[in-house]
Order: structure tokens, then sequence, then C-alpha cells
């Protein structure tokens, strides 16, 4: 039986807090759905991430909603797992009216064993008779204690063709620049499955797939296939990506035999060009750099298109706040560029003593090692280090949640209390 079906990954529908940018991460996805649609697949994997938040804004449920319809419409199921960033443990994701709706299917249902560990179950695709399961993701890689409770030889002993949806980095696979990003070994996952559709992990694996237009064999060493994001979602993957994109992968297969010869190909989605420009300013004044900056940019065709202006170096004098970069910006965008944006966080003055700064970070990996370091220093009577992180996390999860539609402002505050209460275990005397 001849099969085909598309593998996204890392939607991050609504990921920017600049809406221009979230404009093209709608367009990416509307695109990806007219080009699935057009290739007729058999069904679709989403391998988690969909959304950037559990609760994500109204106008990101509907472009969900509207555009995995279209899918269900023409017949074109959908398949997948929730990732780190549209799980909740309180079970208050916004995937679940999706699902309940019949708009998405969770295929990480399972059981937890009287011994403790974990059975998963298996969805068969009704077209195909191809049987998926996969792990769900939770916060900071939590995930990987599942892993370690995982019934694997249960998995592993189911016949037929075979797929595992994980949002979790496999160390082997790790990119260099990633090399600080919890991973689990790939030991930890089960054997013997035919595709492993992964997600997590912002850049395309294997490398060589966004290399060619062609598609690649799926074997022993390719099996484990990662898109990357549907789009770039930070400034360090617009800079170095520029793009995103999912998978295609098509083939044959036996059912009967349990065996098939698939083949994987990347679709980019190309929504903006991206004009990337490097800065260095060593041993210059905040009046050189200016100068500099207007003679870079004078005579590009900006067209449309996202620019990305990365300022380094060591400042021979003045200070970086006086770097007057809005001037700039929006002369950049009267020249027609689509946004503009700016990152300075390499750029230093000799009048100060730098600070040790991550760069090239994200926002939210720079807020894990600054928590990581402060949860090190406290000390709280029958509460480990790596408990205390947990709930440092957990806490700014909370208080950063926003009062939804037409809560009361006493209903707000008492849910806060009662999550604050949960996370530090306290007993109504105030005890931990």
């Amino acid at each position: 039986m001849k099969i085909k079906f598309a593998h996204l990954a890392d939607c991050h529908l609504g990921a920017w807090r600049n809406e221009n940018l979230n404009q093209v991460g709608y367009t990416a996805f509307e695109k990806a759905i007219d080009i699935i649609i057009k290739e007729k697949v058999d069904f679709v994997i989403i391998s988690g991430d969909l959304f950037d938040v559990s609760n994500p804004r109204v106008d990101v449920v509907d472009l969900s909603v509207r555009e995995l319809k279209k899918l269900k419409d023409n017949g074109i199921p959908v398949y997948g797992i929730m990732g780190s960033h549209d799980f909740s443990p309180s079970n208050k994701s916004m995937m679940r009216p999706l699902i309940t709706a019949g708009l998405f299917t969770d295929v990480s249902k399972g059981e937890t064993m009287e011994s403790g560990n974990i059975k998963l179950f298996f969805f068969q695709d009704p077209k195909t008779k191809i049987k998926i399961t996969g792990l769900r993701a939770r916060k900071r890689s939590l995930e990987i204690e599942d892993y370690n409770k995982l019934d694997r030889k249960n998995l592993e002993l189911e016949d037929g063709v075979k797929i595992f949806v994980l949002h979790t980095l496999m160390s082997e696979l790790k990119p260099k620049e990633f090399k600080d990003m919890v991973s689990a070994p790939k030991s930890l996952l089960p054997q013997d499955f035919d595709y492993y559709a992964g997600g997590h992990l912002h850049k395309t694996v294997p490398e060589r797939l966004r290399d060619t237009e062609a598609s690649i064999k799926v074997d022993d060493k390719t099996k484990i296939v990662y898109p990357g994001s549907l789009t770039p979602v930070n400034f360090r993957e617009i800079e170095q990506y520029q793009y995103g994109g999912f998978c295609i992968v098509s083939g044959e297969i036996d059912v009967t035999s349990h065996k098939s010869e698939l083949n994987v190909k990347f679709i980019p989605l190309k929504v903006k060009e991206v004009i990337p420009l490097l800065v260095g300013c060593n041993n210059k004044s905040i009046i050189q750099v200016q100068e500099l900056l207007k003679k870079k940019t004078e005579n590009i065709d900006f067209n449309n298109s996202i620019v990305t202006i990365r300022i380094f170096g060591a400042l021979s004098s003045g200070k970086t706040y006086k770097l007057q970069t809005n001037e700039i910006i929006q002369t950049i965008k009267r020249k027609g560029a689509y946004e503009v944006l700016l990152n300075k966080s390499a750029l230093v003055s000799r009048e100060y003593s730098p600070i040790s700064v991550a760069v090239g970070k994200t926002n939210e990996e720079i807020e894990d090692t600054l928590i990581h370091q402060h949860a090190q220093k406290i000390k709280i009577k029958n509460v480990s280090k790596n408990d205390m992180e947990n709930k440092i996390h957990n806490l700014l999860l909370v208080t950063g949640k926003e009062r939804g539609e037409g809560a009361k402002v006493k209903e707000y505050n008492e849910d806060l209390l009662k999550n604050f209460k949960q996370i530090f275990q306290f007993e109504e005397d105030g005890e931990i």
C-alpha cells in the first residue's frame, strides 16, 4: 500500500509579542495546511507545541480551529501529542477543545500500572492501518522521568507498521549549538518502530533534509526525524535559519509483513525574505556606530523583508544605552522593511565591567539558567535544590497567567493563592 503523511512540529502559534511576526507564523501555518491538502496526504502528525502557551488568545485558537477543520473536511485526520508549551498539568490546555471537536487525536493515551510503569496505547489509523502512539512532553523536559518508567517491551511486541511521536531531544542527535539543552538517550525509546516523529528541537534533523530538494530514505540512521519549527520563533532562529518548514513522508507499507519503505522530504515555508546584518563595533564610539549603521543600511532594497541587526563588540567610549537604535529601525521601515529586529546583547562598554551574558540564548534559556543558579543558593528544610527549581518555574507560570475574560478579581486572586499553596505545599497553619 502506498502511503503519504505530513509531519509538523513546534508551530508555536502566537509566540511573538510583535503582532507582525505572529502574522508570519499564522501565514506559515495556513500555507502548510494548503500544501498538505494539495498533496492529498493520508494523515498529519503534529509532534507537540501547536500553541506557544497552553491557553493562547482567542484569535490564535480560532485560527487553529479554522485550519484544522479544513483538514477534517478533506478527510485528513490529525494525530499528535502535547508539547512542553501547550501541555497543562491541570488538563486545562486549549488542546482539549480541539480533541473534543475531533480536530486532533491525542495519541499519548495510556495508563499507570501497579508496578508504576507507564503503558501506552496504540491508535490505529483507519485508512492505512498504521499504529501510532507517543509520549507527551512536560515543562522543562520532565517527561524524561516518564521515559524511564515506560513499558517499552509492550510497545515493541506490538505487530504492524508503527510510528512513535515524541517531543524530547535525543542526546545522540543533539546539534553542537544545543549542547546545554536537556536531552535523553535513544535507549529510552521503544525499539522497532518504522518512524519516530520528533518535536521540541527547533532545527531540522537530519540536517541534510534542508539542503536538498529531494527525499532521503528512512533507515536505521534517519528514522528519528525533527522537522524543526514551522517558522522561526525568536531572533536567533530568524537570523540563523530565516525560515521553517515541515516534512512529508511517503512510500510503501505492508501491514501483513510489518515492513515499510519510506522516504522523507523537507517542505520549506518561506513567508518573508530575511536580511541579516552584522555590525561589529570594536573600538568605536557611539557616534561612529550610529554612522556605521546608517552606512550599512543606506543602499539595501528591503522590499517587505524582515531585517535582523546584531550589534556586537566593545565600544571605545560611551554607554551602550545611548545608542539611538529606534531612529535606524524607523528609517529601515520607511524604506520598505516588513519588520526590523535589533539585538545588542553582545555590545559592551569599556567604561564598565561587562556582565556575563549568554549571547545568542533565548529569553527562556536565560530564564532557566538564572533560576537554576538562584535555586542552588536557596536552602529550605526538606526541599531539594531541584525541587526548588521546579517550584520557582511553577510560581512564575502561575503568576504570569492573565485574568480570563469575565473572571472576577477576587476569584483570580483566590486562584493565585490556591496555586501558591499547592506549589509550596502550605498547610492551613502556614507550615510546609
